[in-house]
Formats: structure tokens, sequence, C-alpha cells
């Protein structure tokens, strides 16, 4: 097993060492899933950080998608790399206990993280704090309306290969402004959300590297009653084609809170 660091933004455990932030990124991400109280299978995404303790992480994703699983486990899809190809390691995480949740959530926003031990095989890299923007590096970067970003995770739980890597799909944030975070926690981006991809972390990629910019919350839609002639009202709903996003510095003081 071999650990490195990468420009102080990901923390990378394995044996291939990433070739850019890009990749670190890909094997932080992981398809989180479950059964609802309804035996309907949720998907959704999620993204490690670290944590203090050495071999443990921080497990992040939205707050609905770990209440949606009503069992005691959550399947999480590591990977290992062996003999230089990368293989599947399918691991269960306890996220109840007692019928106590074991994760913790944002007080007002749908987001939540558990801590987690992975196995020794695990092949996987972990996002530093400083990873994820706070207020000065949104600046510093110009975030706002028209900037591209990257969005790994899995739609309807599927997965770009074998392995169990995401598909990195990319968007453009269209709200303005993004600044400050405090009072404009959510912005928007042009992206299409499938389910499966609540959870998954917004990247900018620009020329000086990458950062975490938010995590997707949920599709945008707009609801509609509509009367018919001797009917009842007809409740539509219209996807946009807009992700809900919530903005990395809450994110970033939500974790730095955790113990």
């Amino acid at each position: 097993m071999r650990i490195c660091v990468l420009l102080l933004l990901c923390l990378c455990v394995g044996v291939p060492a990433a070739s850019n932030n890009i990749d670190a990124v890909m094997r932080s991400v992981v398809a989180l899933s479950g059964q609802s109280s309804g035996g309907e299978t949720v998907f959704a995404s999620a993204f490690m950080v670290e944590a203090r303790e050495r071999n443990r992480v921080w497990l992040v994703s939205s707050a609905h998608s770990f209440a949606s699983i009503t069992g005691d486990f959550a399947r999480v899809s590591l990977r290992r790399f062996e003999r230089n190809i990368y293989r599947p390691l399918p691991f269960q995480v306890r996220i109840r206990a007692g019928g106590r949740a074991l994760y913790f959530t944002h007080q007002n926003f749908d987001l939540a993280a558990i801590k987690i031990e992975l196995p020794a095989e695990a092949d996987y890299c972990v996002l530093s704090r400083d990873f994820i923007a706070d207020e000065k590096q949104l600046k510093r970067v110009a975030a706002g309306a028209g900037t591209q970003v990257l969005i790994p995770g899995f739609p309807y739980g599927e997965s770009c290969n074998d392995a169990g890597f995401a598909f990195a799909r990319s968007g453009v944030i269209s709200s303005f402004p993004l600044c400050p975070a405090s009072i404009y926690p959510i912005f928007h981006v042009d992206f299409e959300v499938f389910a499966g991809y609540s959870g998954a972390p917004v990247i900018f990629a620009g020329s000086g590297g990458a950062l975490l910019l938010g995590m997707v919350l949920e599709e945008v839609f707009l609801e509609e009653l509509r009367s018919q002639k001797g009917k009842k009202q007809l409740r539509t709903r219209r996807g946009l084609g807009l992700a809900r996003v919530l903005s990395a510095p809450l994110l970033g003081d939500f974790i730095a809170s955790l113990r």
C-alpha cells in the first residue's frame, strides 16, 4: 500500500498514484445504494473527505439519500487495484444501530456524512478539506455564471465500467451571484439530473488545478396545478434540466464541525 499527497488536495491509498486531480476525484467518488421502505432500490453518489483519524474517512452525500435507505446497512461500490487492473470491491457500511442513525446531518440543508473505516485492499483517494472551496477560493477562481464544471456520478446506479467508476459529465453554472454563500447557499448548474446523482461533487477544473465547488442535491422541477373540466385539478411536474447544488463553503463548515 502506498500513500501520496497531491498538491495538498487529495490523499490517495492504493498502488497507483493519481496522474492529476481529476483522476483523484474519480477515485474518491463512489456509488451509494440500499433498499427503501417500499422495497425499491435507492441510488445516490457519495465522495470521501479526510477525517482526523488515520484510516478513516467521511463519506459525504445528501441527507435524503441516507434517510431513504431504511435498513441498517448501505452498499458502497469501492474498487481495488490488482495486477494493474481496477476491480469492483462491494462494501457494506452500517448507517444505523438499534434504529439510531450513525450519520450526521446538517440542521438546515440536505447534507449528511458518516465516518467509516475502509478495507485495507481498497483503492481510493480522499479529498482534503483544502479541496473544498471557501469564500476566498470561490472568488479567486472567479466561479460564477458560465463557469464549466464536472459532475462525477452514477445515473440510476450505473457506472462507466465494470470497476465501478462514475460517469464524469459536464455542466455550466447558471446562477448569479455565488458569493457570499451565507446569502446564496444554493446555486444551479445547467445539467440534467438523473436518479443516482444526489450527493455527486461539482468540480471546477482550471489551469491552476481542481476545486470542489459544491454538491448536487436534486433536479429542479416546476410544479403546476391544472384545472380539468369536470375533474379535479391535475398536478404536473416539469423538469427544467437544472441541478440544485449546495455551495462548497457550507459543506466545508459542516465537515469542520464533525468529530
